[in-house]
């Protein structure tokens, strides 16, 4: 589900109120995963290593999390309407071309949308044989897919930004400013984590501290709680 970007939309046509916070919320999410992505495998050669050391496979498993997740956010702004179903993405705000005011207004998001279209056709092709199917030809290697590099999803976003913008602007003479957000809001904790463990390493290395100390801690820690931390099952639900 959609996140909504809260805000007053009362300037804007009916027929996309409800949609273009729907839409907008969907690529901030886009490009909060993309500067996540970034910050923990892009931005800092060393933070990645010293991360790689302390989850060891596990953060592998996150990137290519990470990576499917942008595969089909962007999929999910770009897909057209189907016989089958009407979708919600960027082609849902064509409908307020009759209420604007601007000459060419409409013009204008038929340039963006197609701009938009062409950076993302290899991502969707991606989503389409890789994420969301099986495709038995490219799974087997038969049919290979187009080479995708990481930059493609910052450039699709940023033409998705600029078409957002041209809604924003055109009924609230407004902007917003898509990039002043940061994936460090969420990721500093972690990186905070991270940065201790490898220290107490280093501390274990140096003979400082014994090494075995952390998990005698726990223990006295877990005894003066008198519980342990709570185990998911198998047949746990996923909230």
């Amino acid at each position: 589900m959609a996140t909504n970007l809260e805000g007053d939309y009362s300037k804007y046509p009916e027929v996309i109120r409800d949609a273009f916070p729907r839409i907008a919320g969907e690529t901030c999410q886009l490009r909060e995963t993309w500067l996540i992505y970034h910050r923990l495998f892009m931005d800092d050669e060393r933070l990645t290593q010293v991360m790689s050391e302390q989850f060891g496979p596990l953060l592998g498993v996150l990137q290519t999390t990470l990576e499917d997740s942008l595969f089909l956010s962007v999929s999910r702004l770009t897909d057209k309407d189907n016989p089958r179903q009407p979708n919600l993405s960027v082609w849902t705000l064509k409908a307020a071309v009759p209420f604007s005011a601007t000459p060419g207004f409409a013009a204008t998001l038929d340039v963006a949308l197609a701009e938009i279209w062409r950076l993302a056709a290899d991502l969707r092709l991606h989503r389409h044989k890789r994420v969301a199917h099986f495709d038995r030809d490219v799974g087997l290697k038969i049919t290979p897919l187009p080479e995708v590099k990481l930059i493609a999803f910052r450039t699709v976003l940023e033409s998705i930004e600029r078409y957002l913008n041209l809604f924003f602007w055109e009924f609230e003479q407004t902007t917003m400013m898509f990039d002043m957000m940061s994936a460090q809001e969420i990721t500093g904790k972690a990186e905070v984590a991270v940065l201790k463990a490898r220290a107490y390493d280093l501390l274990v290395e140096t003979g400082t501290i014994a090494a075995g100390e952390w998990r005698r801690l726990w223990n006295k820690l877990k005894e003066g709680s008198g519980t342990e931390p709570t185990r998911p099952t198998s047949g746990d639900k996923i909230k």
